[in-house]
C-alpha cells in the first residue's frame, strides 16, 4: 500500500507548529507542562485551554492511528505491532495523567459555572465522569491490556486451512458458506471450527488474562465489578445496565417469532429435515450475488451511491480513494474485521476491510463510509470532549448509512431481480442479527459480573443464552463447537461490552430509514444535522436530532419489526 496524503491539504494548526516531533516524549511532556501553566481568569482562559489541549491531543492520537493502521494492515509482522504498543506505552498512556490534571483544572475553575450551561452543559458532565474514574494506577494495566488485545488479531490472523486446493484465511473459507453444495457448505463451516477449537485454549486463557486485568482495573476505580465499571467508563449515561436487559427481554419477544418464521421458510425452500449452521447464509434461490470484480469497481459504484443521497459523501469517498486511504480486499497477514480510523489533522479517515467480492463487502464499504462522513463533520468541533462520539451515536451513523443507500444499490445490481434481493437480504438481516447481539451483551454481562466462572461454566453460560435467543437453527451433535463460537466476535477480547450499541443503532437506523420512506430529502438533512452535532448533546437527544426516538421498549421494537415486514411485503 502506498498512502499519498501529501495530497490532502490538512487542517491547519492553530497552536502548534507542524514540525513538533510527538514522538519525543521530553517534547510531548514540555508542551503539555507549558498547558498546565496556563492562567486561568476568565471563562474563555477554559475553553481556550481545552481548545489547546485538543489540538495536542488530536496530534499524538493521528501518531497512535498511522501505527494502528499499520499494524492492522501487517498482523502477521511483530515490527509494526511492537511499534504501536512501544508508542502507546511511551507517549500516547503517559500523556493520559496530564489529560487528567487539565480536567481537574478545568473542573475546580469557579468560572466553569459561569460557561453557557446549554452549550457546556453536556460537557461538564463528560469531565465529571472522566474525573471520578481516573486513577494513576490503572494507566499500567491499560497498557497491558492493549498489548494483550493485540494478541487476538495475532492468533486469529494466522488461523488458514487449505481448502479447494489454496490455503485461505478464515474470511475466505467463509464465503463458501453461500454455495448452494451442501456438502461444500458443511465442509468449509466445520473447517473453520476446527481451526477455532484448535486455538480454543489459547483464546481461553487471552481472555482469562484479559478479564484478570479489566478486573483490577475496576476495583481500582471503586466498583464491584467490570461490568458496572464500563458502563460508566463508557458515558452511559441516557440508560443502565438493566434497560439493556430490557432490550433483550425486547428483542426475545418481539424479534425471535419473526425469525423462526424466516427459519421455517428457509427450511421448506431449501427442502431440509432441518436447517443447520451451514444453511443459514446460503441464498434460498441458489444465486450467490457478484456485485463487483475488480476494487477500483468497487469503489467507484459506492461513490455514484453516495453521490445520489448527499454529494459531499461522494466528494470525500473520491478524495479518500485518491489519496490511499482505503484498504479494502482481503490478503493473508492482514488482521481480520474493518474499521474506519478518523485522522483528524487530515479532516479524513482510513477504511480497513477485508474484501472477497461479495454482497457483504458492499455493505461493508458503506458502514464504514458512515463512520467515514462522522468524521469528516466533525472538524469545526474544537473541543476533543465533543468529537468523541459513543459507540451508540458512531453506529447510528454508520447503520444507517447502510439502508439511506440501499435504493441506490442498482449501481451493483443492473438485473433487477438481484436488486430486490440484496435489499431483501438487507433488511431480514437487520433484524437477524439482533440475536446474537442480545447473546454477545448478555454473555459479557453475565461474565464480569461473575469474574471467578471457571472456562467450563463460561461455556454452559453461553449455551444457556444460545438456546434462548435460537431462531430454529438445529445444533444438534454440535455443542462442542458452538459453546466456542463466541470467540470469532472480536469485540469481546478487544473492545469489551462495545457491541450493544450495533443493536441500539440498528433499530435507530430502521426508525431513520423508515423517517426516509415518508419523508425523503428531509430525513437525510436531519441525519446530517445529526453528524454535525459530533457528541455536543446527550445521546437520546442526537437520537432526536436524528429525528427518531431513543426507545429500546416492547411497543417500539414491535412498530420496526411491522414497518421491516411491510417493506419485504413489497419487495
Amino acid at each position: 500500500m502506498h498512502l499519498t496524503t501529501e495530497k490532502i491539504q490538512p487542517i491547519p494548526r492553530k497552536y502548534y507548529s507542524l514540525d513538533l516531533d510527538i514522538t519525543n516524549w521530553e517534547n510531548v511532556e514540555k508542551e503539555f507542562t507549558k498547558l498546565l501553566e496556563l492562567p486561568l481568569n476568565s471563562p474563555d482562559d477554559l475553553i481556550h485551554l481545552l481548545e489547546q489541549a485538543t489540538e495536542l491531543g488530536l496530534i499524538i492520537g493521528d501518531e497512535l492511528s498511522w501505527r494502528y493502521i499499520r499494524m492492522t494492515l501487517n498482523a502477521d509482522d511483530e515490527t509494526y505491532e511492537q511499534n504501536y504498543t512501544t508508542y502507546y506505552a511511551s507517549i500516547y498512556s503517559k500523556v493520559l495523567p496530564y489529560n487528567f490534571e487539565i480536567q481537574k483544572m478545568f473542573y475546580n475553575s469557579p468560572y466553569r459555572k459561569q460557561l453557557n450551561p446549554e452549550v457546556y452543559g453536556h460537557l461538564n458532565q463528560i469531565i465529571s465522569n472522566y474525573i471520578e474514574l481516573f486513577r494513576e494506577e490503572n494507566i499500567p494495566l491499560k497498557v497491558q491490556e492493549a498489548e494483550l488485545n493485540n494478541k487476538y488479531g495475532s492468533i486469529y490472523g494466522k488461523m488458514t486451512a487449505v481448502f479447494d486446493g489454496q490455503e485461505r484465511t478464515m474470511a475466505q473459507i467463509g464465503t463458501y458458506l453461500k454455495n448452494p453444495d451442501r456438502k461444500i457448505r458443511e465442509e468449509a463451516w466445520r473447517l473453520r471450527f476446527k481451526k477455532l477449537q484448535e486455538n480454543s485454549k489459547d483464546f481461553d486463557q487471552l481472555f482469562d488474562e484479559l478479564k484478570g486485568i479489566r478486573m483490577q482495573m475496576a476495583k481500582n476505580a471503586g466498583f464491584d465489578n467490570y461490568r458496572d465499571y464500563m458502563h460508566r467508563n463508557m458515558g452511559r449515561f441516557a440508560y443502565t445496565p438493566q434497560d439493556l436487559m430490557n432490550f433483550h427481554d425486547a428483542v426475545e419477544k418481539t424479534v425471535l417469532p419473526f425469525l423462526k418464521e424466516q427459519t421455517k421458510h428457509r427450511q421448506e425452500i431449501l427442502r431440509l429435515e432441518s436447517v443447520r449452521p451451514w444453511d443459514t447464509s446460503v441464498d434460498l434461490d441458489g444465486k450467490v450475488l457478484k456485485p463487483f470484480e475488480t476494487t477500483d469497481e468497487f469503489v467507484i459504484k459506492a461513490i455514484r451511491i453516495l453521490e445520489k443521497v448527499y454529494p459531499e459523501y461522494a466528494d470525500q469517498l473520491q478524495k479518500m480513494q485518491n489519496t490511499g486511504l482505503l484498504d479494502l480486499e482481503n490478503r493473508k497477514g492482514k488482521a481480520p474485521g474493518g474499521y474506519n480510523n478518523g485522522l483528524n489533522e487530515l479532516g479524513s479517515s482510513f477504511i480497513f476491510m477485508n474484501a472477497v467480492k461479495m454482497h457483504r463487502d458492499v455493505v461493508t464499504l458503506l458502514h464504514e463510509a458512515g463512520h467515514a462522513m462522522h468524521s469528516m463533520s466533525m472538524p469545526h468541533i474544537s473541543i476533543e470532549y465533543y468529537r468523541e462520539t459513543p459507540s451508540e451515536v458512531a453506529e447510528l451513523a454508520s447503520m444507517s448509512m447502510e439502508l439511506l443507500t440501499m435504493d441506490y444499490w442498482d449501481e451493483y445490481y443492473k438485473d433487477a431481480d438481484d436488486l430486490k434481493k440484496a435489499k431483501r437480504d438487507q433488511l431480514e438481516g437487520t433484524l437477524a442479527f439482533l440475536p446474537w447481539c442480545m447473546i454477545v451483551d448478555a454473555f459479557q454481562q453475565w461474565m464480569y459480573t461473575h469474574p471467578e466462572h471457571t472456562v467450563e461454566e463460561r461455556y454452559d453460560y453461553f449455551m444457556t443464552l444460545s438456546e434462548r435467543f435460537g431462531t430454529g437453527v438445529d445444533w444438534s451433535g454440535l455443542e462442542e463447537l458452538r459453546k466456542i463460537s463466541w470467540m470469532f466476535q472480536l469485540h469481546i477480547f478487544e473492545v469489551p461490552f462495545y457491541y450493544i450499541e450495533y443493536g441500539m443503532a440498528q433499530l435507530g437506523a430502521l426508525a431513520i430509514y423508515k423517517n426516509y420512506k415518508q419523508n425523503g430529502k428531509k430525513a437525510i438533512q436531519a441525519y446530517q444535522d445529526f453528524l454535525d452535532l459530533g457528541y455536543t448533546k446527550p445521546v437520546d437527544e442526537l437520537y432526536r436530532a436524528a429525528g427518531i426516538k431513543f426507545d429500546f421498549s416492547n411497543q417500539y421494537l414491535s412498530e420496526l419489526v411491522d414497518f421491516v415486514k411491510q417493506e419485504l411485503d413489497q419487495l
